[in-house]
């Protein structure tokens, strides 16, 4: 195997794209699903795991914002690690969303109180805040899209999102909570483990803590892990890598996938070329299709059927890759595939 075909290799199999395993070993492994779009973790775990079920792949689930700011759908049992780790909790700040502390500490457990009696939609709770007294200023802020009190109770374990399409909340398990350095090197070595091989400025890219707080983690991380040169550069790890084993033809990955996200350096699965064709400049990151190596499509599911969107011209092999692709990994017949100019 090349350096180049090692790197990829371990990559797929740390991110279980080679051999399903079981969803709750997926989730825990990944640090996550990304969940900006509510869709892309039920997908990702269908194209992953051994014990997917579409009525029940979300069971033992909840959604919050964790690393770099963004929505994840995480184990709820370990809601105290992820929150530890952001160390976004304490007491409400003032001013925060455009909210006093006082009306922080005034609604939150109205809304708490809410959730927990069964009214768990959005639209429910922002009825029952305007009659229990809260302005409609009020309730834009504590309703702001981009999280506003909502957000901040979440943050501190009072509240967390349900998996789903529809804007609905639940009261979590109360979380356990441990130190801050602590909870970052879990998610770091974890990081290394399913993410090597790797470097540093990857993983600061995933997690978005602040270089000068992962420092000293690495530092102590770093002693435990495997180091090995790759087409001239360095690369950390904590399994021993494979390097006598060939890629597979094609793998299907979902939109805003963590193979994806994983990296800041992206050139192990995609060419410069391609690079704009995978993510927009909104930064959406679209579902990829990785053929010979190199992610070459974009593709989409709809219904029972397979959009292909190729990035350059495809070969026939490549097309039979991909139908044999759509088949193993979600279970649809090959004539479900339609290629699009």
């Amino acid at each position: 195997m090349t350096s180049e075909s090692i790197l990829l290799y371990n990559t797929l199999e740390g991110q279980h794209l080679l051999r399903r395993a079981p969803k709750a070993e997926i989730v825990r492994d990944l640090c996550g699903l990304q969940a900006q779009f509510s869709r892309n973790p039920e997908i990702s775990l269908r194209l992953r795991s051994s014990d997917y079920a579409p009525d029940t792949w979300d069971s033992g689930l909840i959604k919050i914002w964790t690393h770099r700011g963004t929505i994840h759908v995480i184990a709820e049992d370990e809601l105290g690690l992820y929150l530890s780790a952001a160390d976004q909790s304490g007491p409400f700040r003032d001013g925060h969303w455009g909210m006093s502390v006082a009306e922080q500490e005034r609604w939150a457990p109205f809304i708490a109180e809410q959730v927990a009696a069964g009214n768990d939609t959005r639209d429910g709770l922002k009825a029952a805040c305007r009659a229990a007294g809260m302005d409609e200023d009020l309730v834009g802020q504590a309703f702001y899209g981009w999280g506003g009190l909502i957000k901040e109770m979440c943050w501190r374990g009072l509240l967390a999102c349900r998996t789903g399409t529809d804007k609905r909340y639940l009261v979590p398990r109360p979380p356990v909570w441990m130190d801050r350095d602590k909870a970052r090197f879990l998610l770091m070595r974890r990081y290394f483990e399913h993410f090597g091989p790797s470097s540093l400025p990857d993983c600061r890219s995933f997690f978005g803590w602040p270089a000068e707080q992962m420092r000293p983690l690495w530092q102590r991380l770093q002693r435990d892990l495997l180091c090995t040169d790759l087409g001239g550069r360095k690369y950390y790890h904590a399994r021993e890598l494979v390097t006598d084993a060939p890629l597979p033809e094609c793998v299907l990955l979902a939109g805003f996938d963590q193979l994806v996200l994983g990296y800041r350096d992206r050139a192990r699965f995609l060419d410069r070329a391609n690079m704009k064709k995978l993510t927009n400049p909104a930064g959406i990151v679209f579902p990829a299709v990785l053929l010979r190596g190199k992610a070459r499509a974009r593709w989409k599911l709809e219904g029972e059927r397979v959009a292909v969107v190729p990035f350059e011209r495809l070969y026939k092999k490549d097309e039979a890759g991909v139908r044999r692709a759509v088949r193993a990994a979600l279970g649809l017949p090959g004539k479900a595939v339609r290629f699009e100019e």
